[in-house]
């Protein structure tokens, strides 16, 4: 809100002085102040081949011919589309950010990067020393409630979501502007339906998500696009799975066994990791837990 301040101004009396001699000149050399050059944000890029994520089963993604939502339509995607070639353009037309990409049957068209990540073979990432031990520093800030630096390796195009079965709807926690003060957030969200009362699971991140957490942080253990599991690992068919809206993302899981006296009780993260700027990025965390 805009507020206008009001200015009174008072015309002073007449005041009679004396003529005084001129003050002697002084010459001073005054340095000259740098101009700071401005550093742009630099726009965010993936790979020379990406992936669709995100797009539900048996939907399908739009391919337009310029980068406009009411541009005409010149292909779709499969939910599960990979190994796409993107042409190196980028185009930013208010809040969405454009890629243009190889269509598989020829020809350019524009996806918007909400819906693409950077195709990475499932060896090369795993081989990656740039993602060894990246459990440790993504728990490590969450145990110390770092919003500044959770928000710094978080993908800047797609922020961070989460599940806490992977079965439930995801919840989008934000972008990076808004994970900046996730500690702090009051916000009550749904997590999920409670598996026998069928009740909603709502409460703010601290109070539902932070413990889970930090249930893996002490003695959990790395694995690579694996989903380790303990006894009875689902609810109703006794097994678990990488959501199907995330296939083309990799990611790193941190799984803490259960005690020897109660076999049942494990629990494991899995923490999809998008390429953005040739950098690891942090962009899904996927909740599985032990259920008897």
């Amino acid at each position: 809100m805009s507020c206008q301040g009001r200015s009174t101004q008072t015309t002073p009396p007449s005041v009679q002085v004396s003529e005084l001699p001129p003050s002697p000149t002084l010459s001073m050399a005054v340095a000259a102040t740098p101009t700071l050059a401005y550093t742009p944000t630099p726009m965010p890029t993936f790979g020379s081949t990406v992936s669709v994520v995100f797009v539900p089963d048996q939907q399908s993604l739009p391919v337009l011919a310029s980068p406009q939502s009411n541009a005409d339509v010149v292909g779709y995607l499969e939910a599960n589309q990979t190994n796409l070639t993107a042409s190196g353009n980028y185009r930013k037309e208010g809040d969405d950010l454009w890629v243009e990409i190889g269509l598989p049957q020829g020809g350019m068209g524009w996806v918007k990067a909400d819906y693409l990540t950077t195709t990475i073979p499932a060896d090369q990432f795993c081989s990656n020393p740039q993602i060894q031990g990246f459990t440790d520093q993504i728990l490590t800030i969450f145990s110390q409630k770092d919003g500044q630096r959770l928000a710094a390796i978080v993908s800047p195009i797609h922020g961070l979501r989460l599940r806490t079965h992977w079965s439930n709807a995801e919840v989008f926690l934000g972008d990076r502007q808004i994970l900046d003060g996730l500690f702090q957030d009051t916000t009550t969200y749904t997590f999920g339906v409670e598996k026998f009362s069928q009740q909603p699971i709502q409460g703010t991140f601290q109070e539902v998500v932070y413990p889970l957490l930090m249930d893996v942080f002490e003695g959990g253990m790395e694995t690579c696009n694996t989903l380790d599991q303990g006894l009875a690992a689902d609810w109703v068919s006794g097994y678990i799975q990488w959501p199907f809206e995330y296939a083309n993302l990799n990611y790193l899981a941190r799984f803490r066994p259960a005690p020897a006296q109660d076999e049942l009780n494990w629990r494991m993260w899995a923490f999809g990791i998008e390429w953005v700027n040739q950098q690891p990025t942090l962009t899904v965390m996927v909740h599985y837990q032990w259920d008897f």
